[in-house]
């Protein structure tokens, strides 16, 4: 079993929150909006945003907003969470051209690392991957790979990974392909290069992924109990595996709140969760659709079960989705 970085040493190290972006009535960035979510996270106890990924909308959103929004919620974040504040911003481009725009657009904005991902529409071959992954982690900051098979189609293989770590600035990796086994061989990777770290992404493997030599996970649920995420990772660092166990269990409760519009559909999901708790605006970016009655009605039942583990800012039948 291998044994779970401290927290305070890495970008991909602890709890990583994959923010949503909070948007106004006309889709557009609202940073200010997100404010009292990020003072539940950091009351929760994280340390670290990955800004504009899949939660984040970031494919859906220009290089300008991203840009705009983290400019904005990076300094927000540093105040509230401290010397120990890590902040992310993900480069979702189609091609390796458009992800290197999008990583000159970052350019002035406070950030720790870049994430970044493969390729997206055309399937490419492990040569082509190497060559666009090579060519972002010389654009001048460090990078996270990003392993999202199901959005990308192009999965990143344990080999792919191999040949980067030659390249310095290749900081790290987070996996969110739910394979166990692909899983442990990324871990095993991180003990053949130091500085290099891995991140469990697939929300029902955390306590295993931790277990399996994981620096930190990535849960979208962390947004709705973010101290249950940081419990979940101190018990595993402590090695209180039954403690572990019982709030992965915990864990999965919230991750059943997806099932009520399955998919990438969940982003709407979870945005609506943290409008009914006061904590950020429920609109989402064209052409996601709001929940309709009955989902709305099945989500607020679910909350209400789940009092245990998520404490409303407000009532929850005070607010509706705007």
């Amino acid at each position: 079993m291998a044994t779970v970085s401290d927290p305070s040493d890495h970008p991909v190290a602890g709890v990583i929150i994959p923010l949503v972006t909070a948007l106004d009535r006309r889709g557009r960035p609202d940073p200010p909006a997100v404010a009292p979510l990020l003072a539940h996270l950091a009351a929760g106890g994280v340390t670290t945003l990955m800004l504009a990924g899949t939660n984040g909308e970031g494919p859906l959103l220009t290089a300008g907003e991203v840009r705009a929004y983290a400019a904005e919620v990076s300094p927000m974040w540093r105040e509230l969470a401290g010397p120990a504040a890590r902040i992310m911003v993900t480069a979702a481009g189609t091609g390796t051209r458009e992800t290197l725009d999008r990583m000159d657009r970052l350019a002035g904005v406070d950030l720790d690392a870049v994430v970044v991902l493969a390729p997206s529409y055309f399937r490419h071959t492990e040569r082509e991957l190497h060559a666009h992954f090579r060519d972002l982690a010389r654009h001048g900051r460090p990078v996270v790979i990003y392993n999202s098979p199901g959005y990308t189609g192009n999965p990143i293989t344990a080999t792919l990974v191999r040949r980067l770590l030659d390249e310095p600035a290749v900081a790290g990796l987070k996996d969110s392909s739910g394979d166990a086994a692909l899983f442990a061989q990324f871990c095993a990777l991180a003990g053949e290069r130091p500085g290099f770290q891995v991140a469990q992404g697939a929300e029902r493997q955390l306590a295993d992924g931790l277990r399996a030599g994981a620096a930190g996970v990535v849960p979208g649920v962390g947004m709705l109990a973010p101290a249950l995420c940081a419990a979940l990772f101190r018990a595993v660092l402590d090695g209180d595996h039954a403690a572990a166990a019982a709030l992965q269990r915990d864990v999965d409760r919230l991750a059943a709140l997806f099932a009520v519009r399955p998919g990438a559909s969940g982003i709407v999901v979870i945005k609506t969760a943290l409008h009914l708790l006061g904590l950020c605006p429920p609109h989402a970016t064209a052409p996601f659709l709001p929940l309709d009655d009955t989902e709305l009605a099945t989500l607020r039942a679910a909350l209400d079960q789940l009092r245990d583990l998520v404490r409303p800012a407000v009532p929850l039948a005070a607010r509706r989705p705007e």
